[in-house]
C-alpha cells in the first residue's frame, strides 16, 4: 500500500466535513444518462423507446437498476457488439420492481425478440423467466446475477463475476490495510462487512472477504466483525451501515469491505456522518464509483475491487450473437476477476471506461 496516499489521505480527511448521501448522487451511482432507447419504469409503456441499430433481429437487455453506472457500461459493451454485428439493441430497465420486470419480458415475448440479456430485480423470479422465455422459443443468458431455482442450481447460462475470489482478494487488502496500521489489537477497530444476503450472485464476495480475515487474523474477536445486509443500493447501504455504527459507539475506526459500490458508498455516508471518516477506510467492490469518491476530499471511500461490467456485456453479447448465428453452445458459466485500485493510482490506465 502506498505511503504517499496514506499521508494524503490523512491530510485530506482532516478536514472533518460531512457530506450527505444526496449531495454524493442518486442511490445508484448514477453518473451518466442511461441509453436513449431504455424502457423504464416511468414509462408510460415500458417497452418504449426506438431500437438502436437497423438490424432484422433484435436481443433485448433488461437490467434491475438500468440507471447505475455498472449497468451502463454493460449495456454499452452489449450494444456495441450487436451493432456491429448488424442486429438491434434494445436496453431495458426495471428500476428494482418486480412488476416492472414483468411488464418487459411480456414485452419482449409479445415483440419476438431473438434473444434476451437478463439482470432480474428479485431471484424469486428465476424459473418464471426462464420458462415464459423458453416456451417463446427465445434464448435467455442471466448476467450478474444468476437465473436459479430454490437449490443454487443455474437455470440458464451466465455471466458474472467469481464473487469469491474477488471477496478473497478484496479481504486480502484489507488485512495488508490492518497489518500496516496495526489495528488487529486495537479494541475501537471494527470490520464492518457490507452483504446482500438474498442475492445469491453477493454472497461469496462476503465469504471469500470472510475467508481472507480468518486466516490472517484466527483471533481476530467475532464481537468485532459486523455485517450490515442491503440491497446493494446506497440508500439502503447507508441505513443498515448507520444501524450497526450508531448502535456501536465503543467502534471508532472502521474498515469497511463492500459487497458493491453502492453499498459501500452508503456506508461512507454513515461513517462520515458519524464524525469517523478521517480515521476508517471504506472499500468498493466494482470501483466504478472511484472517480467521483477519489475526487471527493472528505470520501473515506478509498479504495474497490474493480472488474470489467464491459468484459460481462461484451461477453454476453457475443455468446449470444454466436448461438443465435451458427448454433454454438453458449457457455453455461464465464466469470470475470478483479484487481484492486486505490486512492492515488492512475484510473485512466486501470479502468478506462469509467475514468475517461
Amino acid at each position: 500500500m502506498k505511503k504517499v496516499w496514506k499521508r494524503a489521505l490523512a491530510a485530506l480527511l482532516g478536514l472533518g466535513m460531512v457530506f450527505s448521501l444526496t449531495a454524493c448522487g442518486n442511490d445508484s451511482g448514477e453518473s451518466s444518462q442511461p441509453p436513449a432507447n431504455s424502457g423504464t419504469a416511468a414509462s408510460a409503456e415500458p417497452s418504449a423507446g426506438t431500437p438502436s441499430g437497423g438490424g432484422s433481429k433484435t436481443i433485448v437487455g433488461i437490467y434491475k437498476m438500468g440507471t447505475a453506472t455498472w449497468f451502463i457500461q454493460e449495456g454499452a459493451a452489449s450494444q456495441k457488439v450487436v451493432e456491429d454485428a448488424g442486429y438491434t439493441w434494445k436496453y431495458m430497465d426495471c428500476d428494482q420492481n418486480a412488476a416492472t420486470y414483468m411488464d418487459l419480458l411480456n414485452t419482449v415475448i409479445t415483440d419476438k425478440v431473438d434473444g434476451v440479456l437478463v439482470c432480474l430485480p428479485d431471484q424469486n423470479l428465476s424459473q418464471t423467466t426462464v420458462d415464459m422465455l423458453t416456451e417463446a422459443g427465445i434464448p435467455v443468458i442471466a448476467v450478474d446475477d444468476a437465473l436459479e431455482d430454490e437449490n443454487g442450481e443455474k437455470l440458464a447460462p451466465w455471466v458474472g463475476i467469481d464473487g469469491y475470489n474477488i471477496g478473497l482478494t478484496t479481504g486480502e487488502w484489507g488485512v495488508n490495510y490492518i497489518k500496516e496500521n496495526n489495528l488487529a489489537d486495537d479494541e475501537s477497530f471494527g470490520i464492518l462487512l457490507m452483504t446482500a444476503d438474498t442475492i445469491s450472485s453477493c454472497v461469496p464476495r462476503t465469504e471469500g472477504e470472510l475467508a481472507a480475515i480468518n486466516e490472517a487474523f484466527p483471533d481476530f474477536p467475532a464481537s468485532r466483525i459486523f455485517r450490515a445486509d442491503c440491497d446493494t443500493s446506497a440508500a439502503d447501504g447507508n441505513q443498515a451501515a448507520d444501524a450497526v455504527i450508531t448502535g456501536h459507539p465503543e467502534i471508532k475506526k472502521w474498515l469497511v469491505l463492500g459487497v458493491s459500490d453502492e453499498s459501500s458508498q452508503g456506508a461512507a455516508r454513515a461513517i462520515e456522518s458519524a464524525g469517523l471518516g478521517a480515521n476508517s477506510m471504506v472499500v468498493g467492490l466494482g470501483a466504478y464509483l472511484c472517480p467521483d469518491e477519489f475526487d471527493n476530499p472528505d470520501s473515506c471511500f478509498r479504495a474497490a475491487a474493480y472488474f470489467s461490467a464491459r468484459d460481462i456485456g461484451g461477453t454476453a453479447a457475443q455468446s449470444m450473437l454466436d448461438y443465435l448465428e451458427n448454433g454454438t453452445e453458449i457457455p453455461a458459466i464465464h466469470a470475470v476477476g478483479a484487481t484492486i485500485v486505490e486512492y492515488g493510482d492512475d484510473l485512466a490506465a486501470v479502468m478506462p471506461e469509467y475514468a475517461g
